[in-house]
């Protein structure tokens, strides 16, 4: 009883446990790593963190405008300034929405793995901060570095959360939408 062309595409949501685990591996992998070779690492620098705000600013931007866009408001609706929710004008937008979807999901996962290396390093570099004067200088640069991983990873998740589209009923007027 399939289609002769397969099961349609599907993208799940990210589950937490997968963000869970490369998060645990990103930590692990670079305690082992930061033990080890933490002599040859560069001084970590802030303007990486300046750069993954960035992205979490742009990834919030877009999950608010896809929400919105997906979702409007009751009173837009009532008053007729907005489509019904989770209409899309065409297949442009349809194919839009997917591509963010495939981006949240890739930033959760990235954020997750560099919130895991940047915490271990954190972890680390807390412990030796009283022993090696370059671990002092380096921790700040490490905690605002997590900050800033959890945060683009907390961004992705909601705009991954944004690109769901609300159920449809076609056999409801456009006058009494469905509340998501």
């Amino acid at each position: 009883m399939s289609d002769e062309h397969g099961p349609g595409p599907s993208l799940r949501p990210t589950a937490p446990s997968t963000l869970a685990v490369v998060g645990l591996a990103g930590a692990a992998l670079t305690l082992l790593l930061v033990a080890r070779y933490y002599q040859d690492f560069p001084n970590l620098s802030g303007y990486n963190s300046l750069v993954i705000f960035a992205l979490t600013a742009l990834l919030a931007w877009l999950a608010w405008s896809t929400r919105r866009t997906l979702r409007p408001s009751d009173r837009r609706v009532r008053e007729g300034a907005g489509g019904a929710p989770g209409r899309l004008d065409g297949p442009e937008h349809a194919l839009q929405i997917a591509r963010f979807a495939v981006l949240a999901k890739a930033a959760a996962i990235a954020g997750a793995a560099f919130f895991g290396a940047y915490l271990g390093f954190t972890v680390w570099l807390t412990i030796q901060s009283e022993r090696l004067t370059a671990a002092a200088d380096d921790l700040s640069a490490a905690v605002i570095g997590t900050i800033a991983c959890a945060s683009l990873t907390a961004a992705a998740i909601w705009l991954e959360h944004s690109c769901r589209i609300p159920p449809q009923d076609d056999d409801q007027d456009a006058e009494h939408p469905t509340r998501p």
